[in-house]
């Protein structure tokens, strides 16, 4: 399978690196904008990859070395502003969306059957954008959503009940920001509902703060998140068909049309396979409407600011 990275920042090189170690790929291309050190990234990971578990060439290139493409994960962004604050990832929307405008189009032009998997933030509304951009069907455009939130929700489940974070089902849905919320209706750990216990909520909550705590400690985030997509990336490779809340386009769950958002969803060799509908309290499907006015009110803006904008 060959995957092509494009933008290959902190969480772009540090995916490369899991995919390199999981043997997730064939061919590995590399695409960022400083060539020289992009060439050395990948050098350092061919040099890794004759310690991993299976043949493996690791290249850099431009978008041209994409062509032909299973899985290209788009991980480009702008620098943040100086000054600016680095966790407002709607703030980012308009430049981060400028640059997508620029390579997905090339990019789906190149590798017409391949699934296209956003990082960058604000993801949902990029991988709307990347969904208009590339012209391609919606089960081959996913972002990483609130796959990450979803695991430090289960990793502080974890910690306090002292149970297998594999063995507790907890989502967190919607958008990937400040709008998402838990599905307090539906945390189990071997058949046990656990929903109910205040200490559940207490822990999202605490979710909420940990991305921020990460940021102010070390200035970025990128284990998780790498972790996140490469996750996303052996499901296909693997046609695993496992189920993971992943950004997707909505069309009809509880009203909600036309808005990429997470959802719990399948996913195997032809990237999303299904997205399952289940069953939301009352209270979170108010909030599952609120993430889609939110998220539909970035996209209309992106929307006019495309539009406007000239040459």
């Amino acid at each position: 399978m060959k995957v092509s990275i494009v933008g290959v920042g902190k969480v772009g090189v540090t995916l490369g690196y899991s995919i390199v170690l999981k043997g997730l790929a064939t061919e590995l291309v590399l695409v960022s904008r400083s060539a020289e050190r992009i060439r050395g990234e990948a050098l350092d990971l061919q040099h890794a990859a004759a310690l991993g578990p299976s043949r493996m060439r690791v290249r850099s290139g431009d978008l041209d070395a994409t062509k032909d493409s299973q899985v290209v994960v788009l991980a480009l962004a702008q620098p943040a502003e100086q000054g600016g604050n680095a966790m407002d990832r709607i703030a980012s929307a308009k430049p981060n969306a400028k640059l997508f405008q620029q390579v997905v189009p090339k990019i789906a032009e190149l590798s017409p059957d391949a699934i296209l998997l956003v990082v960058t933030n604000p993801v949902d509304v990029l991988t709307y954008a990347t969904l208009k951009l590339s012209g391609f069907d919606r089960h081959r455009v996913l972002g990483t959503g609130t796959l990450i939130d979803s695991a430090r929700f289960r990793s502080l489940l974890s910690a306090h009940y002292d149970i297998h974070s594999d063995d507790i089902r907890a989502y967190v849905l919607g958008e990937h920001g400040e709008s998402q919320f838990p599905v307090l209706s539906a945390v189990y750990a071997g058949g046990w509902y656990m929903g109910q216990d205040p200490e559940v909520k207490r822990a999202f909550e605490k979710t909420l703060s940990v991305a921020p705590e990460v940021f102010v400690a070390k200035g970025y985030t990128n284990f998780a998140v790498a972790s996140a997509a490469a996750m996303v990336v052996q499901a296909i490779k693997d046609n695993s068909h496992h189920t993971m809340p992943v950004s997707t386009l909505v069309d009809g769950y509880y009203g909600i049309e036309d808005v990429c958002l997470s959802l719990p969803a399948v996913i195997g060799k032809e990237g999303i396979a299904q997205v399952l509908s289940i069953a939301l309290s009352e209270e979170e499907q108010a909030s599952l409407r609120f993430s889609a006015q939110h998220l539909s009110a970035v996209n209309q803006s992106l929307a006019e600011y495309w539009s406007s904008d000239t040459p």
